[in-house]
Formats: C-alpha cells, sequence, structure tokens
C-alpha cells in the first residue's frame, strides 16, 4: 500500500507546475538553485528509507538508502503514521518543530523550502489512509 501512496507522492510532485517553476529557478549568480540529488530523506525506523530526488530534469521518489541527502528526518512507524497517515495531524511545520532533534538539514533556504513542500504533499497524498 505504501508503494501506491508512494507514487501518488511522485505523480503531484512532478505535475505541480509551481513546483517545477521553483525546482528550474537560478541563484542570484545564474547557476541552479535547487541542489542535484537527494534533497530530501524520511527514514523511518525498521523500513528502507523514503528518499525524494532531483537530477535536474525529474523529480523521483525511491525507497532506498540516501546518498547525502539535503534533509534527513528519522521518524518512528507511529510518528510518521500520525504525521503522514492520521489525517488530524497539525501542520507538518509544528511536527518538525516539536522533533527537531530527529532532523539533520542544510542552511540554503531554497531547497529547504522546497523539501517542507514535498512534506506538505505527502501529508495532502496520504492523509487518513490506514498503515504502511
Amino acid at each position: 500500500m505504501i508503494d501506491v501512496r508512494l507514487k501518488k507522492w511522485e505523480s503531484v510532485l512532478q505535475h505541480d507546475p509551481a513546483l517545477q517553476e521553483r525546482l528550474q529557478r537560478l541563484n542570484d549568480q545564474g547557476y541552479p538553485a535547487t541542489i542535484h540529488g537527494d534533497l530530501l530523506c524520511l527514514a523511518v525506523k525498521d523500513k528502507p528509507p523514503i528518499v525524494v530526488s532531483w537530477d535536474g530534469t525529474q523529480i523521483r521518489v525511491s525507497t532506498r538508502e540516501p546518498q547525502k541527502p539535503f534533509l534527513l528526518w528519522s521518524l518512528t512507524q507511529e510518528q510518521f503514521n500520525e504525521l503522514f497517515l492520521s489525517g488530524k495531524t497539525p501542520p507538518i511545520l509544528v511536527a518538525m518543530n516539536n522533533n527537531q532533534h530527529n532532523i539533520k538539514a542544510g542552511a540554503d533556504h531554497h531547497n529547504g523550502s522546497l523539501v517542507v513542500s514535498f512534506m506538505v504533499m505527502l501529508q495532502e497524498c496520504m492523509e487518513g489512509g490506514g498503515n504502511t
């Protein structure tokens, strides 16, 4: 069931015009503002990590070990279920603020903003839907 939800999440990320514009944005020096590689890793205990990566043309969601992710968030299965599957959680930013010690992130504002957008979209795609 989780694979179906992750494919839905990937599809939403790939077909959101505003997100695609943000992924293509350039920084002040004229270089791509979005890093290439793994932007987000949700490491749910005892499960393969969920990784969102960007290669410069397409965003992908997969379950695999990350390679130097911009943001790594370690959660228990219970925390993941409450945040993304219960349909009754606070906004994802509140959840992140309450769980800072499990989040490792770089300081770049553009990539950080994208990652938060990814997690909001994950919450919207998965809320209220049973077990992983």
